[in-house]
């Protein structure tokens, strides 16, 4: 689906949203987070125990009541919250929390005996979270509190465009005589969308839309997987998701987290998710996506369009560390206008020797129907030069510095912390160095070793790291200077040829790096291609709103004349694969082996699939055989 649908979808929800009613059904918490610093911990003089300091307490809106934040957030125009709170401290400062709202008209019912409002409280040490204690674990509604929740849903039903039903606890509202009272309604109100997210009671409810996780399905089919790696591949979740329908009756929409969303009523809809470089923090995706995707559909939104709405929602809430986040419209706008997706999750690729060695991603006969091409960008490191080969552990080494600020760390927290920056660094990858020097500022402040006083600024932190990388390679430079080593010693094997292949064949070619300019160019000179780049060099000039990748695409596609099937990007980064996917160009992805310059890396397998490469190549040592095949003419 093309980024304009999607942007458009997005603004008629923004839009519409403001006439909307939304009955919000549900188990309303409490997530309170306790800021600690373990420099201010203290022995209590009474029972000799470490007393641990709080900073800072803030709290927010759990369960349904973060669906009912997300959706105020996002402009619903009337919310009606149906639920219980105890008469104790929790239950007041929720009823105050949601008091907040505009949308917000009505309160939660109280009941006074036998209910202890659930709240998480959570102590984050030093930016990361420990074990929680949890209240209102063992609640059970009384009669009088189920017949007037009943009442109130009777009375407001017929003004409403949608009902919500979050269900999180074991013990809670839903007695039997409140889920048969809730089906009744649904039965009775057809034109009224219900849509249930239930955490353990999900087929009790019916006639409504069932929204699930990959792990959910899979449980209510009577299959175990673990709900921290519940990868399904969209063939077997189809299945699931042909066979739970069939057994409830009901449509079902399930979210796969980094994969996307999927939906099915008879038909099946899906929605790639989101690749996002920042710390994630998981907890409220599932309401958030809710939230998104439920205010679509009432908007008129197409389902499909509606499940990349509730993926945006969601991966703009999961980006906010140590909070149940919600996701404001100008947010919203700003992920789906410059969303980076997940593509290729459940490709079947396939390796190939003839017409050259590759791994077929998009089908070969799709390849072969394409024009032939007459305008090229590559990336520059890794894709064909390898003068820079092990900057990751360069940058490794940086980050570390920058983390701990030079103190001394326990082995245990110094582990933590590698392979948290290593995990970045993959993710990172082929963007511009001042954006990672940029998210390294904020990784520093997360794990809060080094005082806000020293932290530097992300020029300082790149100055630091380039001039450790440019020490780093200044011997190989000096080599191929005085001639100990050739370009194609330093090369990608038949990148250099491959060059001189498609310029005298009318190639149109760029560069574009995330590297320093003036460090590309001066390079692509030192080995001789930079005369083949006759659409020019590009690198990053300091500014993290000028992606270079993205400048020269726009430049191509802004000249008259230009189709963007007879384009070709090729790269070893997930960056430039995105940026050929979104375009519509041809995604040639270079997963090259950097230290024998030839042959294939598997570590670079999976982000260039999932960043939606058409095909993977190793090398181009087969320069002749791959130019003939995207020129569509013999190449001798």
């Amino acid at each position: 689906m093309d980024n304009r649908t999607l942007i458009a979808a997005a603004e008629r929800m923004l839009s519409a949203a403001k006439d909307k009613t939304i009955i919000l059904i549900g188990d309303f918490c409490l997530d309170v987070y306790f800021h600690i610093d373990s420099a201010d911990f203290e022995p209590s003089l009474e029972t000799g125990f470490d007393v641990r300091r709080v900073n800072t307490l803030k709290d927010s809106l759990g369960g349904a009541g973060n669906v009912c934040a997300n959706l105020c957030a996002l402009g619903a125009g009337r919310v009606i919250p149906i639920g219980v709170v105890g008469r104790d401290m929790f239950g007041y400062e929720l009823q105050r929390l949601l008091a907040s709202f505009p949308a917000v008209k009505d309160g939660l019912a109280v009941q006074k005996e036998g209910w202890t409002t659930p709240a998480y409280m959570k102590p984050i040490v030093d930016g990361r979270e420990m074990e929680r204690i949890d209240t209102g674990l063992r609640n059970r509604a009384d009669t009088a509190v189920v017949q007037k929740l009943l009442s109130d849903i009777e009375r407001t039903i017929k003004s409403a465009d949608a009902v919500i039903i979050n269900q999180q606890l074991e013990d809670s509202v839903y007695t039997p005589e409140f889920v048969c009272g809730l089906n009744r309604m649904a039965r009775e109100n057809p034109d009224v969308p219900f849509i249930v997210d239930s955490r353990t009671m999900q087929s009790a409810f019916k006639g409504m839309w069932h929204k699930l996780n990959t792990h959910e399905i899979a449980a209510e089919l009577g299959m175990e997987l673990d709900p921290m790696h519940s990868f399904l591949a969209a063939d077997d979740l189809k299945d699931m998701m042909r066979k739970y329908s069939g057994e409830t009756g009901d449509p079902v929409v399930v979210s796969r987290g980094e994969y996307g969303a999927m939906a099915y009523d008879g038909r099946f809809f899906s929605a790639e998710g989101l690749s996002l470089l920042s710390e994630l923090d998981t907890v409220g995706a599932g309401d958030s996506f809710l939230s998104g995707f439920t205010l679509s559909l009432t908007c008129g939104i197409p389902i499909g369009e509606a499940l990349h709405t509730g993926n945006s929602v969601s991966g703009v809430t999961i980006q906010k560390l140590h909070q149940t986040g919600t996701c404001s419209p100008e947010e919203l706008r700003r992920i789906v206008a410059d969303r980076d997706l997940v593509f290729n999750a459940d490709a079947k690729t396939l390796r190939i020797s003839d017409p050259f060695r590759m791994e077929v991603v998009t089908g070969l006969s799709e390849l072969e129907k394409r024009p032939a091409i007459e305008y090229a960008v590559f990336d520059h490191d890794g894709t064909i030069s390898v003068l820079r080969e092990g900057w990751e552990d360069i940058m490794e080494a940086c980050m570390m510095q920058a983390v701990t600020g030079g103190r001394p760390v326990s082995p245990d927290l110094a582990e933590k912390i590698r392979q948290g920056n290593r995990d970045f660094i993959v993710r990172s990858t082929g963007i511009q160095t001042i954006s990672q020097m940029e998210m390294l500022v904020g990784i520093v402040k997360k794990w809060g070793l080094v005082p806000e006083e020293e932290i530097l600024t992300p020029k300082e932190y790149k100055a630091v790291y380039n001039k450790a990388l440019l020490e780093f390679i200044a011997r190989r430079v000096d080599n191929v200077r005085r001639g100990l080593l050739s370009p194609g010693d330093v090369t990608v094997g038949g990148s250099i040829p491959f060059l001189k292949t498609l310029a005298e064949n009318g190639v149109k070619i760029y560069l574009a790096s995330g590297t320093d300019q003036e460090d590309v160019r001066r390079e692509a000179e030192l080995l001789g291609y930079a005369d083949y780049f006759t659409g020019g060099i590009f690198g990053s000039v300091g500014d993290v709103s000028n992606d270079p990748k993205k400048h020269v695409l726009k430049n191509i596609l802004s000249a008259a004349g230009v189709d963007p099937a007879r384009l070709a990007i090729f790269g070893d980064g997930p960056v430039e694969m995105r940026v050929a996917r979104g375009s519509g160009a041809l995604a040639v992805g270079i997963q090259s082996n950097e230290v024998r310059r030839y042959g294939w890396n598997e570590s670079k397998h999976l982000r260039l699939l999932h960043a939606g490469a058409d095909i993977l190549i190793p090398d181009l040592l087969e320069y002749k055989k791959i130019a003939s095949f995207i020129l569509k003419k013999e190449i001798l």
